[in-house]
């Protein structure tokens, strides 16, 4: 089984995803974690050094090398369905779940966090709700592909099972 989680920053991709792959003796994988360690750079590092195109390409290098694992639940970062032609493949060789969470919580979690992600490090909290609606319109139709979507306020206690049994 390979599972790959979407959604925006902030959604919860790491968190479900942990707590999925343990309930299932699954591998979890971070994507963001998996470029680090490949690099040997933070992603801030990374966007500050190279660039957000040399970022989605070593973002791409990495998910492609899944295609030989099994048995995983991989946390994708928020912009990785949107480059290349990633989001077909992840449906092509596994399942993907996104998950759908509301701006003004997406904007409440972000605003705490803003100092290790690159992307939104230097917006206020007007620019930050802005750049979050801008982001999901843009990014709707690759979400919008995936084969489940779940709305995170409504999945508190689901288990991976539960989510095989009503939507796979």
């Amino acid at each position: 089984m390979r599972v790959f989680l979407l959604g925006f920053m902030g959604t919860g991709k790491s968190y479900w995803g942990r707590r999925w792959a343990a309930q299932h003796q699954l591998d979890f994988f971070d994507l963001d974690h998996e470029i680090e360690q490949s690099t040997g750079l933070t992603i801030p590092q990374l966007f500050e050094q190279h660039g957000e195109a040399y970022f989605r390409e070593k973002e791409r290098e990495r998910l492609l090398s899944f295609e030989g694992k099994d048995n995983f639940i991989l946390s994708t970062g928020g912009g990785t369905p949107c480059f290349f032609d990633n989001m077909q493949w992840m449906n092509n060789i596994g399942l993907t779940i996104y998950l759908d969470t509301p701006i003004p919580v997406l904007k409440e979690r972000l605003i705490k966090e803003q100092s290790h992600r690159p992307l939104i490090k230097t917006f206020n909290e007007e620019e930050l709700g802005n750049y979050i609606a801008g982001s999901l319109r843009n990014r709707m139709f690759f979400y919008n592909q995936a084969h489940i979507k779940l709305a995170t306020e409504s999945i508190s206690d689901i288990t991976f099972d539960e989510i095989k049994k009503k939507y796979v």
